[in-house]
């Protein structure tokens, strides 16, 4: 066979092999008309349409729901966070050791504390939360399993339809 012929059917035989680029999070949320949204317990109150954000690398809640649950901010922070709207902000400082119950697990978690109009939610749950819940995510069935084995509890995220401000519900009177 022709060298050039050779290297023609060679070309025709094999693809070029793409790699699976995981579909983002909100992609997903999108295709099922569903934010994934579940209501915790914290100190002592029910917050209702707190997000759940996979990607993020801290979890973040704004100062009218940590004045509503009672909190201080008991040391300030350094770091800038850039949100999905792209703006860059600096918290105004952390909250350590926040108990925050869903389904009756129960974890202690971190949050950074910005001001309402920074933060379209007014917690967001992130990376830390989703690793010490023990967090399954099953983004397509629109649901996650947290805790561990034999009390794994599933929880299905509420279809809500958020206003570009998110909820008021937390904000001081």
């Amino acid at each position: 066979m022709v060298p050039s012929a050779r290297k023609e059917l060679r070309k025709g035989l094999s693809t070029p092999k793409v790699p699976k680029v995981p579909t983002p999070l909100n992609v997903i949320a999108t295709e099922h008309e569903c934010d994934p949204i579940i209501d915790v317990q914290c100190n002592g109150s029910v917050l209702r349409g707190m997000l759940v954000d996979g990607g993020a690398g801290v979890n973040v809640m704004t100062i009218p729901v940590m004045r509503y649950l009672g909190l201080k901010i008991d040391r300030p922070t350094l770091v800038t966070l850039k949100m999905a709207n792209k703006r860059v902000i600096r918290p105004k400082g952390v909250i350590s050791n926040v108990v925050i119950i869903v389904m009756r697990v129960s974890t202690i978690v971190d949050f950074h504390v910005v001001l309402k109009e920074d933060g379209a939610y007014p917690m967001i749950l992130s990376k830390p939360w989703l690793t010490k819940s023990h967090a399954k995510n099953y983004w397509g069935e629109v649901y996650m399993t947290i805790g561990v084995h034999p009390n794994r509890q599933k929880v299905p995220f509420a279809n809500f339809v958020k206003s570009s401000r998110g909820t008021n519900e937390y904000e001081d009177e």
